[in-house]
């Protein structure tokens, strides 16, 4: 599974699906869309505010004890997850960084 993480919330979300053990886009997955449950979304979220990371790509494994974090990209591509999701990625993390930039010119 891959999570998108921004500004403490999950945007899009996308399971990759491949033929052998690597789930890369750039091998050769197919993404596929994912509507992640709660506690996906919590520990994706969780994960990125630990680090401080505030747009993050969450890799994260399912099994029988759980969910498991993979990996934490802090500059994640998201050309495969665009194109299994509405959201448009870019524009949320423009709309993003302005808001944090206006955020801080009030202080």
């Amino acid at each position: 599974l891959r999570l998108f993480v921004l500004g403490g919330r999950v945007i899009a979300a996308m399971r990759r699906v491949a033929s052998i053990w690597k789930t890369n886009i750039s091998l050769g997955a197919t993404p596929v869309q994912y509507k992640p449950t709660g506690e996906i979304e919590d520990l994706a979220v969780k994960a990125s505010e630990v680090i401080g990371c505030e747009v993050s790509g969450v890799d994260i494994l399912e099994s029988d004890r759980g969910p498991f974090i993979v990996e934490l990209n802090s500059q994640p591509g998201w050309r495969g997850l665009q194109t299994v999701t509405d959201v448009n990625i870019a524009g949320e993390i423009i709309d993003y960084v302005i808001a944090r930039i206006k955020d801080w010119e009030r202080k």
